[in-house]
């Protein structure tokens, strides 16, 4: 057995990992580099339409290796076929997606449509969700909706079956629902890849039983995520749904304003349960509010926390003109699910009624950008601002933060950081090698990976850690 990191190692997402045996192929994982992303792109300056694949080849973006792209994909000057013609070529049998964060699924957009994709069937909902409700797309970010790719759906308890190679997923806990690790059996042996996963969420039961399916199947090898490697606190979500409590019990008067990812369920149920503790409705964007309805569709949220149905409120962002006129300035999809929200006898609010009632609402936004919609808002003395998303770490996200604290200063509004993360920390980390016991360690998903040397000689952790680099083949 062969593995291949295309993406993924010596950096935070980005992941793209092929495994072969006795010649039958699988890709695990075909995500966006951030990494890429932040050196060569940024702002107005992004891949032109006609030469997507040839300029994110030509910068490294994606890996360059053959008889994986969608040929269709125009390349004018013939720079793809130049590019790949001496590449490696993989023989890839099908893809297996392991959660729906675009670092990890993000550039399936350039994958030849006949090669099958695997994803779990809530993953799949959240991600057409997210692509569908997007203001503009490009061809990047056309994965599911626009193509007509070969896609089958899996769960916990399935098995995935690609030539000769058998996949076992089990769901692990993260940041977004959907989310798993992978026990894969192949002619030439046996390896785990655990996808993003912590233990301090809601659901931590499910990163356990991971660990405990790696121990009975008699893997040898675990491909280990290291996001937070190098932290050693982890603040669990029911640590956040009390500070949050505490946090809109002070700002009594006036408006609070939330950022957080628009698929963190389990944030946003945080945030629900404390407004509903103070008093206060939750008012979400429509594209939340559509991802709202399929956590709702998949069985995970509760009635009482569905838009409309009194705790959850829409509110219609201005676009375009600004004067929301439905018919001239707002997509298909959102008129339709307007339509919807009126059919459950439930108009959806604007920004006068947010202003106009702020010691009432808890606004939440997706992303910094929003923030210039308070203006239109127009914050009284003594309203919040809450940051409930990944602290800046790198100097990209800090002028975004330095950004949004600009604006906060001139709507008077202070701030907080109240946040868990998604990836588990170092002694989860300590934990997750215990329970599992692999005999080779691979770091992935990581800035630091070799402080697993340090962390498996500190904690008497009896495997071999393997260092992996980008292209370069470990014989397992």
């Amino acid at each position: 057995m062969r593995l291949i990191p295309l993406g993924g190692v010596n950096e935070i997402g980005g992941n793209k990992f092929y495994i072969e045996a006795r010649g039958e192929g699988i890709l695990i994982d075909f995500g966006v580099s951030f990494t890429a992303r932040r050196e060569y792109f940024g702002g107005y300056l992004r891949p032109k339409r006609y030469s997507v694949l040839a300029s994110l080849l030509r910068c490294g973006a994606i890996p360059a290796v053959s008889n994986i792209y969608d040929t269709s994909l125009f390349d004018p000057l013939g720079l793809v076929e130049e590019k790949l013609r001496h590449s490696p070529a993989l023989n890839v049998l099908g893809i297996v997606i392991s959660h729906p964060h675009i670092d990890h699924y993000g550039h399936l957009s350039l994958i030849r449509n006949d090669l099958p994709i695997y994803i779990g069937e809530s993953s799949l909902k959240i991600a057409e969700t997210r692509e569908k409700t997007k203001s503009a797309r490009t061809v990047e970010e056309r994965v599911f909706l626009d193509r007509d790719r070969r896609i089958e759906t899996f769960r916990t308890g399935s098995t995935i079956i690609i030539g000769s190679i058998r996949i076992i997923p089990i769901h692990v806990d993260h940041s977004v629902p959907g989310s798993y690790g992978f026990v894969i059996h192949t002619s030439e042996g046996s390896i785990a890849y655990s996808g993003d996963l912590r233990l301090h969420g809601p659901k931590s039961q499910f990163t356990y039983e991971f660990t405990e399916a790696i121990q009975r199947e008699g893997v040898d090898t675990l491909m280990l995520e290291g996001t937070r490697i190098d932290e050693k606190e982890d603040i669990t979500e029911h640590d956040v749904y009390l500070r949050l409590v505490d946090t809109f019990r002070e700002a009594r008067h006036g408006l609070i304003v939330i950022l957080t990812g628009i698929t963190d369920y389990d944030r946003f149920i945080s945030i629900a349960r404390a407004a509903i503790e103070n008093s206060r409705i939750t008012a979400v964007s429509l594209r939340m509010a559509a991802m709202l309805e399929v956590f709702h569709e998949v069985g995970m949220l509760p009635n009482e926390l569905l838009p409309g149905c009194g705790n959850v409120v829409a509110y219609v962002e201005r676009k375009g003109s600004g004067s929301i006129d439905l018919e001239k300035d707002y997509d298909r999809w959102e008129r339709s699910y307007i339509d919807q929200l009126r059919e459950r006898r439930c108009e959806p609010i604007f920004d006068v009624d947010l202003s106009r009632e702020q010691s009432r609402y808890v606004m939440v936004i997706n992303a910094p950008d929003d923030v210039i919609d308070l203006v239109f808002v127009r914050p009284v003395e003594g309203s919040i601002f809450v940051y409930s998303s990944s602290e800046p770490h790198n100097e990209e996200q800090e002028i975004d933060r330095q950004r949004v604290e600009n604006w906060l200063k001139i709507l008077g509004m202070k701030s907080l950081q109240v946040h868990a993360s998604g990836h588990a920390g170092r002694s989860e980390l300590i934990e997750i090698l215990r329970n599992a016991s692999p005999k080779r360690l691979i770091p992935i998903h990581s800035e630091k990976p070799s402080l697993f040397d340090e962390l498996i000689r500190d904690a008497g952790i009896n495997c071999r850690l393997v260092q992996a680099s980008l292209l370069n083949t470990l014989d397992l």
